[in-house]
């Protein structure tokens, strides 16, 4: 069972993620989104040091939530990142997206997210997977209709139509965290997992902080292992 945690910021962060079990560690390059810098952006030249530390180490994951292709390119002619992972809310995937992809970063894999707001969410899936390398499928806040960071779970039963009705990885995302992710496993049979908030430190007060937990890192790590054997 692969494990993935988001969002990561420093190179310190990254080691103790790979150190608690993580197999693969997601960040987010410095962008904008609807004009204001992203949170948990991370500086070119600290991407480049997370890099550099944690090649052969862990798989990199770099996210955009950009509906700009040409973000992308320029990703990944920057980094060449193991994965690229779109989640644009307009722009999806395409056949000449991937190959472009891959002329400028041989071996890079692309991952679509798939927003799950619905049954819709298994055609959408079925249609991606016809290019994208990998499937991510994740949350939709309430609030908001950006994929991913809502810290809510959504309908596994879908989660598990997907997993079986297409011929590449998934990943399975959305609140996901220590006390629930074996429960999702035992649900779904993914391939991976992914936590970013129920792995984040919080206040006592309920605020979330934009850095790890370790100690809930290696729980989810954990768990997840455990259960996907």
């Amino acid at each position: 069972m692969i494990t993935q945690i988001y969002s990561i910021q420093t190179v310190e962060e990254a080691l103790a993620c790979i150190e608690a079990g993580a197999d693969h560690l997601g960040l987010l390059p410095e962008q904008l989104e609807d004009g204001k810098p992203i949170p948990c952006g991370v500086p070119k030249s600290v991407c480049h040091d997370i890099l550099n530390a944690c090649r052969g180490r862990a798989v990199l994951s770099f996210l955009s939530v950009n509906d700009d292709p040409q973000f992308y390119y320029d990703m990944a002619s920057e980094y060449h990142p193991d994965i690229i992972h779109v989640t644009g809310k307009r722009f999806f995937v395409s056949e000449p997206f991937v190959k472009k992809i891959k002329e400028l970063s041989p071996g890079t894999r692309v991952m679509q997210a798939v927003p799950m707001t619905g049954p819709e969410a298994v055609d959408f899936a079925k249609k991606y997977a016809q290019w994208a390398d990998l499937l991510i499928l994740d949350s939709v806040a309430p609030d908001h209709d950006e994929i991913g960071a809502a810290g809510v779970t959504h309908d596994w039963d879908l989660d598990r139509q997907i997993v079986e009705s297409v011929d590449v990885p998934v990943i399975i995302a959305g609140g996901l965290g220590p006390d629930n992710v074996a429960a999702a496993i035992e649900h779904v049979r993914p391939w991976g997992v992914d936590s970013l908030t129920k792995t984040d430190e919080f206040l006592p007060d309920g605020t979330r902080l934009q850095k790890k937990d370790i100690a809930k890192v290696r729980a989810f790590c954990q768990a997840a292992k455990a259960a996907g054997r």
